[in-house]
């Protein structure tokens, strides 16, 4: 079993775009930059952005038009997913409209914006469908470049504090960006050594989901490069031609190179009943990351180190973990969304199909389930994250794809379903490595069970990190916690119960 890293795609692209791009320019010019994106000395991105002067209706505006690129390599296969995105501002930084186009599948979702009031208003699109919401909205926040803007406009001094909020593409939300300067210190670039400014950032989310990095810029203001803490990520003012370039694109690989060895094995890791686990997260608390269920307990040790429990559960038992916090499903748990087309006319018709007159919720879900295992026909790991209307058409996917589909199918049943992200062991390779699955609400518990399997729930070798209904404009948001773990993660088996 191969589980998912088409997540690290997703969180890849969206964290570029939180990254550094560049100076705004005065009116009347045209500017292209382009820079390139490494982890660890491997280049895995490149990206351009070109700022344009343009008048609407007598009025001069700036136009702003990106690309982020994506190429990496998984098990030894090169995948490539865009991202272009768009916005329409004031000379003075004002956001008017924004639209973006996420390809992470068979089909780009696209997102389209405009500021109304005090009111942000989102239209996201997939398969032909079409789900608004808003956001609130004030005259202090800044559209994608906000940073650069505010960094160019008055270039910060070492020892200064400074907040700004931005929309972040992709995200769809506005983010607070704190950011503190240390003082000038010498950065290799690609055009060689330069002294440079180094400004601490902190970027978090409406959701108080956070990203930390680094971001160097010259004298000026200008960004030359930045860091981000996802896998190490690193961003460098580039050339059209170094952007471009291919030759050293080798060296790192998202199949290989992300997973968590373990010392001890687990042998029939899916017919566990309960597993214990010491976890280690470098520089974070691994008790503010894993979330605590029915079937997981997540007991702090230390600063850095954490105790979970994983239990087996099913309908008919109690819930592995006693202190689980009350976690009722929703509407949005029940409800079609832009990633999760439960109202699809070809999802409705597999719903059917799978389940036929089933009654009892947990046999209509272990029918689905298996359906779902033998539905997606072609275990494909090329694309990142498709929606389920695309699935059901296309039969081909990873384990992303098989939990939105099944997810799709459970609600067009009437069961509300969501997914789950987070770790799942690997016998052949004695790691664990990022994967999604599923829960169902049934009775009043979460119970997992996972397509990529189909062995009718799991047993207590998957380790979850949230749990999202990939609902809202923001539903990418849903895989940052991978970011605080991902390359800074010790897991230890402490004992097994079969």
């Amino acid at each position: 079993m191969k589980p998912i890293q088409t997540i690290h795609h997703a969180v890849l692209l969206l964290v570029l775009l939180t990254q550094g791009g560049c100076r705004p320019e005065p009116a009347g010019t045209h500017r292209e930059v382009w820079k390139v994106q490494y982890i660890r000395g491997a280049k895995v991105g490149y990206g351009k952005t070109v700022i344009r002067e343009c008048t609407r209706s007598g009025r001069r505006l700036v136009e702003i038009e990106g690309l982020e690129h994506l190429t990496v390599k998984r098990y030894g296969e090169s995948t490539e997913q865009k991202i272009r995105f768009a916005s329409t501002e004031t000379p003075d930084g004002q956001l008017l409209d924004f639209q973006t186009e996420i390809a992470l599948g068979p089909v780009p979702i696209l997102s389209k914006g405009r500021v109304e009031g005090d009111r942000l208003v989102i239209e996201t699109t997939t398969q032909g469908k079409t789900v608004g919401t808003q956001i609130p909205w004030s005259a202090d926040y800044g559209g994608f470049y906000a940073t650069e803007q505010a960094l160019s406009r008055k270039p910060m001094q070492p020892g200064e504090k400074r907040t700004i909020h931005t929309l972040i593409p992709g995200f769809n939300q506005v983010a607070a960006i704190e950011m503190t300067a240390r003082d000038f210190e010498p950065v290799k670039l690609l055009t060689g050594p330069s002294n440079l400014l180094r400004i601490d950032t902190t970027i978090t989310f409406a959701d108080g989901q956070s990203i930390r990095g680094n971001i160097w810029t010259d004298r000026t203001g200008e960004v030359l490069k930045d860091r981000s803490e996802a896998m190490g990520l690193e961003s460098y003012r580039a050339t059209k031609v170094q952007a471009l370039d291919k030759t050293d694109t080798a060296g790192f690989d998202l199949g290989l190179d992300v997973t968590v060895k373990v010392a001890r094995p687990i042998s029939r890791p899916h017919d566990t009943k309960q597993i214990r686990y010491r976890v280690h997260l470098t520089g974070g608390d691994p008790a503010g990351v894993f979330v605590a269920g029915a079937s997981q307990q997540v007991k702090s040790i230390d600063e850095n180190t954490a105790e979970i429990t994983v239990h087996a559960l099913r309908p008919a038992g109690r819930p592995g973990n006693p202190d689980a916090p009350d976690d009722p499903a929703t509407e949005a748990d029940r409800q079609p969304n832009s990633l999760i087309q439960s109202d699809d006319p070809q999802i409705v018709k597999m719903a059917c199909e799978a389940a036929g007159d089933l009654k009892d919720p947990w046999q209509i879900t272990l029918a689905l389930e298996s359906y779902v295992k033998q539905a997606i026909r072609l275990k494909d790991f090329s694309q990142a994250f498709a929606t389920a209307a695309e699935v059901a058409k296309t039969r081909v996917g990873d384990c992303t794809e098989h939990s939105v589909l099944l997810a799709a199918l459970a609600r067009a049943r009437g069961i509300p379903t969501r997914v789950a992200i987070g770790l799942v062991y690997m016998q052949g390779t004695q790691s664990f490595g990022y994967h999604m699955w599923n829960e169902v609400y049934i009775g009043k518990w979460w119970i997992p069970i996972d397509a990529t399997l189909g062995k009718g729930g799991i047993g207590a070798a998957h380790l979850k990190l949230v749990g999202s209904n990939l609902g809202g404009a923001s539903a990418y948001s849903s895989f940052l916690p991978i970011v605080h773990v991902a390359g800074r993660l010790k897991i230890e088996v402490l004992d097994i119960q079969m």
